[in-house]
């Protein structure tokens, strides 16, 4: 608790000093162990710095502890640095790392149809193989035909539905 902040209202009238430590470590944050702290979303936490100027944070979200065992009741605030030319509450991106070894036929995305085509290629593919009459074979797949046939369908899966039509006849 090494940070020393005032709060500012929307009124403009200031309350502190509170003693607290301002941390990034999920976005920007701060916890104040005042429990009778007047404190809302849109307020400022304003924190001296030691050349006299002042920084100033918009209050995002105030939420009440009444505390926990040994945690005395507090107030936790996710806080949003104003002027800051970076979003500190944005998540930062997710790196992944893909190791491929061996493999032909790779698609690499978020959210792409690959599966979604692949999987009903296998349906087709499972029609055609099961111990079904040629006729239940050729309503199933006229089903499938005009499930992939409608436009709602047709306009989600996109490029996808061509080969599995293909596949149909």
């Amino acid at each position: 608790m090494n940070d020393t902040v005032f709060l500012e209202s929307r009124d403009g009238s200031r309350a502190g000093p509170f003693k607290t430590a301002i941390g990034s470590k999920n976005g920007l944050s701060a916890s104040i162990f005042q429990p009778t702290l007047d404190v809302e979303e849109g307020c400022k936490l304003i924190r001296p710095l030691p050349s006299g100027k002042e920084e100033f944070f918009t209050v995002l979200e105030a939420n009440y502890s009444p505390g926990l065992h040994t945690i005395p009741a507090h107030w936790t605030l996710k806080l949003k640095k104003d002027g800051s030319m970076v979003d500190s509450n944005k998540s930062s991106l997710q790196n992944t790392t893909i190791n491929i070894t061996n493999s032909q036929g790779i698609q690499i995305g978020d959210h792409n149809l690959q599966h979604i085509a692949s999987s009903l290629i296998g349906l087709v593919e499972e029609i055609e193989s099961c111990n079904a009459t040629p006729p239940e074979k050729a309503t199933a797949k006229g089903l499938l035909r005009d499930f992939m046939g409608n436009p709602v369908v047709a306009a989600v899966l996109g490029s996808a539905t061509s080969g599995v039509l293909a596949l149909l006849g």
